[in-house]
């Protein structure tokens, strides 16, 4: 690698908007621990399902955000979701509304992580990486995988992890790692049901305010949707860290009775599967709270630095990306 190369740890939304911005500038490489790039833009396929099982949607707000989402549409990468969307309490309907081009959501057309494999072209991607330690030597930070295999040297490093992750790898001497520790997030469950029939529901979507559960989605009611019928249920946090620990089947069983007892009868379930998700969802973060360390050269972005959300997550990179060439140009 050369003087002006970048590490970038991490290729969910903000790794891969970070490792983008460096790499009309400096030699780029990315490292993954899944098989594919896109973090929590998950989707997967069984049995002749397919399920988008991490982030449901996202919305555009800021001007840079509003520009990359027009580029995706154009491209027909992500479409807006024309959704019936409900809020539950108590298991009564309390609003409902229809998304629509006054309040656009959108979705990766077909599946969510059409987007990360969109922000991934043209990028050095090695995936199944993991990461496991950063050493510093004379030329830069080397990288060593749990396998054993050493990478770099590297001139800077990001870091695009959940924030304990990140904490791990982080030296004593970088300041950044006491803001990473001082992050909290929480966890989620993902039930997925492939159905004999489609549910017959008053809504494609909704949020669930009480109990165990916090969202419900028809599959097919997404863009491109090109599988059986389906739901995507996802579980309350602060339920989930209580139970993050608990058997699989323990954890299903009780999501799917109170999904039984919310829509008022038994599915016709084809296939089940449920993903444990241990970093999902965070409060926002302090004002200010600086992710960048010029002196040891590293740095930290991620949705976790502001909010849980797909934007939070792509400006973390974009704002990462320019503070790391300013530090690799002075």
């Amino acid at each position: 690698m050369t003087s002006s190369s970048v590490a970038v740890i991490g290729a969910g939304t903000a790794g891969l908007a970070v490792a983008r911005g460096l790499s009309r500038h400096f030699s780029v490489r990315v490292f993954e621990k899944a098989r594919g790039p896109g973090g929590r833009l998950a989707h997967r396929r069984r049995e002749g399902f397919a399920f988008d099982f991490g982030a449901q949607y996202f919305t555009a707000r800021d001007p840079r955000f509003v520009a990359e989402v027009a580029a995706l549409r154009s491209a027909g990468i992500v479409s807006p979701w024309r959704c019936r969307f409900s809020k539950i309490e108590n298991g009564c309907e309390i609003s409902r509304q229809l998304w629509d081009d006054d309040t656009a959501h959108y979705v990766g057309t077909g599946r969510m992580s059409a987007l990360s494999a969109y922000w991934a072209r043209g990028l050095d991607v090695k995936l199944q990486t993991r990461i496991t330690q950063l050493r510093e030597t004379r030329t830069g930070w080397s990288l060593q995988s749990d396998s054993g295999e050493v990478f770099g040297p590297f001139a800077f490093v990001v870091i695009a992890l959940p924030a304990l992750q990140a904490a791990a790898l982080l030296p004593d001497q970088s300041a950044l790692r006491v803001n990473a520790q001082a992050a909290r997030m929480s966890g989620c469950f993902a039930l997925m049901l492939g159905l004999e029939a489609p549910a017959e529901l008053p809504f494609d979507a909704a949020e669930i305010i009480s109990g165990p559960l916090s969202w419900l989605a028809v599959c097919e009611s997404r863009p491109g949707h090109e599988a059986g019928p389906g739901l995507v249920v996802l579980s309350n946090n602060l339920w989930a860290d209580v139970h993050m620990e608990d058997p699989p089947s323990l954890v299903e069983a009780v999501m799917r009775a109170e999904l039984d007892r919310l829509i008022e009868g038994k599915l016709r379930v084809q296939h089940a599967d449920l993903h444990r998700w241990r970093y999902a969802n965070c409060p926002p973060a302090q004002d200010g709270l600086p992710m960048l360390d010029a002196e040891n050269r590293l740095a930290l972005c991620g949705d976790w630095t502001d909010h849980g959300r797909v934007e939070a997550a792509y400006l973390s990179g974009v704002r990462i990306a320019e503070q790391v060439r300013k530090a690799l140009t002075a």
